[in-house]
């Protein structure tokens, strides 16, 4: 626990901007629901840092509630970055990009970044938090953002036949063709895209990565020097109870109102047109597909049909939640504390 001690032990001040390179990196992982955001909040007070948020749908303008971001109140109590930056439209920000403009926040070294205080990285979605903190990513070639259209090689791919695609891999990358099922499109994909941009198969980076000083059968080596990461959770119990009510909660915050703008601004000809996609962008957020078929038909059917569709969508925003909550855990435990530099903090009650 030497860097929790020496986060404490660091003065809030004008001294800061001196004592960059010596700044540990603070990383806040667990389920959701779990208190990851308060927590953020405390430290940030405490130790005068600033929080980099590592939410892949809270990048993205709108569905505040849906996505759980912090209030603006909260961010007027300690500075947040990585949110609300990239327009719902867009469909191909990747994790990727997140790293890159994340890395920039956070190389202390580099004055034009304005970070000047101690980074605290907070978020659910954690291969974000991984391709931040060691070499686990493989650069394609970049795309040309200048161009009016940017066409993503993934994107395109993604449009043809699983199992066509399945079959294009196992010719030029056999090893990772046979991790990977055929109906794991996205994932098949992009091992695609790897070759085809670079010429060497996914599986050799992924070999070079491991094969480096530091690296691992998980990965490339760490990134940072002095990170503490930590990861919360809860009794599983505890944790379903928590998340329920918390559904509750955003639904007296106006969840359906947002949902019905949003859709009304974003969906709604997308919909009419049978061109809906809910695997891409904002609009695979927890808790916006889950409502579809309240959204298309509210108006149009009797209010017992609609009011039978409302309670569908909430039960299965709330299964799905719990579900999300259990897949977290089980990818901190994998990929996470079997790396050297974590720690864990249990709780009988989750963070209130």
């Amino acid at each position: 626990m030497a860097s929790v001690a020496a986060a404490r032990a660091v003065p809030v001040g004008s001294g800061l901007r001196g004592l960059q390179r010596t700044l540990p990196l603070v990383v806040i992982l667990g389920a959701t629901g779990t208190g990851k955001s308060t927590l953020a909040l405390q430290l940030g007070q405490r130790l005068g840092g600033e929080i980099v948020s590592a939410d892949s749908m809270q990048v993205y303008e709108g569905l505040d509630i849906i996505t759980n971001k912090v209030s603006a109140q909260e961010q007027r109590i300690c500075r947040h970055h990585m949110i609300s930056f990239v327009d719902p439209l867009v469909t191909n920000y990747t994790v990727v990009d997140f790293r890159n403009r994340a890395t920039a926040l956070i190389s202390l070294g580099k004055a034009a970044a304005g970070f000047d205080k101690i980074p605290i990285v907070v978020g659910g979605t954690n291969y974000y938090i991984e391709s931040l903190l060691w070499k686990v990513l493989v650069n394609t070639k970049p795309q040309e953002m200048g161009t009016e259209k940017v066409i993503d090689r993934k994107v395109e791919l993604e449009k043809e036949d699983g199992l066509v695609l399945h079959k294009r891999l196992s010719q030029v990358d056999p090893e990772m063709a046979a991790k990977l099922h055929p109906h794991d499109k996205r994932k098949v994909a992009r091992s695609l895209q790897v070759f085809e941009e670079t010429g060497i198969s996914h599986s050799e980076f992924l070999h070079r990565q491991h094969t480096e000083e530091g690296g691992g059968p998980l990965g490339g080596p760490l990134k940072f020097s002095n990170p503490c990461i930590l990861w919360l959770h809860a009794d599983q119990a505890v944790l379903d109870e928590r998340l329920d009510k918390r559904v509750d909660d955003m639904l007296a915050a106006g969840l359906l109102e947002e949902l019905r703008d949003f859709h009304r601004r974003y969906n709604q000809k997308n919909v009419s047109e049978n061109s809906q996609d809910y695997q891409h962008g904002i609009f695979q957020s927890i808790g916006f597909k889950e409502f579809h078929e309240y959204l298309i038909t509210e108006g149009k059917c009797t209010l017992e049909t609609s009011n039978q569709l409302l309670k569908k969508g909430i039960e299965a925003l709330k299964q799905v939640t719990k579900r999300y909550a259990r897949k977290q855990n089980r990818w901190v435990k994998n990929r996470f504390l079997s790396r050297p530099q974590a720690y864990s903090h249990s709780n009988k009650d989750a963070i209130q």
